[in-house]
């Protein structure tokens, strides 16, 4: 379930955090910032550094509702059950607040 997504363009770190998915097997997670607006972004990363999915999505007009370590998780269409994997692991937490507007993206963060 490898899916082409364009990454933030600043390069990444990783944070020593991983955890198992059911579709692509371990995930490493990496952070960005992303170029517009300046908010995390978060990567999730194969062993062998081929991206499997963006988890983060950035949302400029929203970016006021983020907090220091928050970003907007993206829940839905391919990311469904990454989502779910990297909610379950342990490392991210629901904060219950979203976007708002259209995309209603949940707002997460580091635990």
């Amino acid at each position: 379930m490898k899916t082409k997504q364009s990454a933030p363009e600043h390069s990444g770190t990783k944070i020593d955090l991983s955890f198992n998915t059911r579709l692509c097997g371990k995930a490493e997670v990496v952070t960005h910032t992303y170029q517009r607006g300046g908010k995390l972004a978060v990567e999730l990363v194969a062993e062998d550094g081929e991206t499997i999915a963006m988890l983060s999505v950035n949302i400029p007009n929203s970016l006021h509702l983020l907090g220091d370590g928050e970003f907007f998780a993206k829940t839905w269409s391919e990311n469904m059950t990454i989502a779910e994997d990297a909610l379950s692991s342990g490392i991210f937490r629901d904060t219950g607040r979203t976007s708002g507007g259209d995309m209603n993206a949940s707002i997460w963060t580091l635990r």
